[in-house]
């Protein structure tokens, strides 16, 4: 079944009296289950193409099909409905609260959802569990490393079980071994509970362990290849 379902997509941004091409004519398919990364250079459209993805942005032109829902004609408290119910973010900038503790950072997406504060605390503390910083629990973002902040926005992304985790970067602030790790529990989440992932990454250490290469440039698809890869 097609996750997310992108035909004749289209976006432009006006920049003052010049219009931005960021997407141009994308024809995509992502089956739920998929473990997929979007590579390309700088300015080629990835970040653009998964704003679209996860209903933070809307295209110009053309048809997207989120769960085969056309999002264009969900109203924006369906959308923001849908994102909270079905996607999970991690942001290369992290995008983490300052003035909140690590755990209170994952625990916001539950608490949002109406979640007790009990069983949010209980699963925030999991998640941080799995990416190896509940002893940092209770540590704001000013004091914890890049890697660290980048693993707490990690586990906040996952703590709500999403259908769909959009990751922008999501290991190039880590060391190799705890990129390992992330990369391992992520795939586990795919296998298991058919997590859907989509990346846009330049990390060689993810790139090797994705099932699907799309490759963008100047806002086009040029390369679709699917390649299986060995864990």
């Amino acid at each position: 079944m097609a996750l997310i379902a992108m035909s004749a997509i289209v976006k432009d941004y006006q920049m003052g009296e010049t219009v931005v091409h960021a997407l141009r004519d994308v024809d995509l398919t992502i089956d739920a289950g998929e473990f997929v990364a979007v590579w390309g250079p700088s300015g080629s459209g990835k970040t653009t193409l998964l704003n679209l993805m996860g209903v933070i942005d809307a295209p110009t032109q053309g048809t997207l099909l989120f769960a085969e829902q056309e999002v264009a004609r969900l109203s924006d408290d369906q959308q923001t409905e849908l994102r909270n119910r079905s996607v999970g973010f991690i942001f290369q900038g992290f995008n983490l609260i300052p003035v909140l503790s690590a755990m209170e950072n994952v625990m916001l997406p539950l608490q949002i959802k109406g979640v007790s504060f009990k069983k949010a605390s209980e699963t925030a503390m999991q998640r941080l569990a799995e990416v190896g910083l509940d002893n940092l629990a209770h540590h704001r973002p000013d004091k914890m490393s890049g890697g660290q902040q980048q693993r707490v926005a990690i586990a906040r992304a996952l703590v709500t079980d999403p259908s769909l985790v959009i990751a922008d970067e999501p290991t190039a602030n880590l060391d190799s071994a705890t990129a390992r790790k992330i990369i391992a529990l992520m795939r586990k989440l795919n296998e298991k509970e058919n997590t859907t992932f989509i990346f846009s990454t330049h990390d060689q250490r993810l790139l090797d362990r994705v099932e699907r290469l799309i490759r963008l440039e100047d806002g086009r698809i040029t390369d679709r290849m699917i390649e299986r890869r060995a864990d």
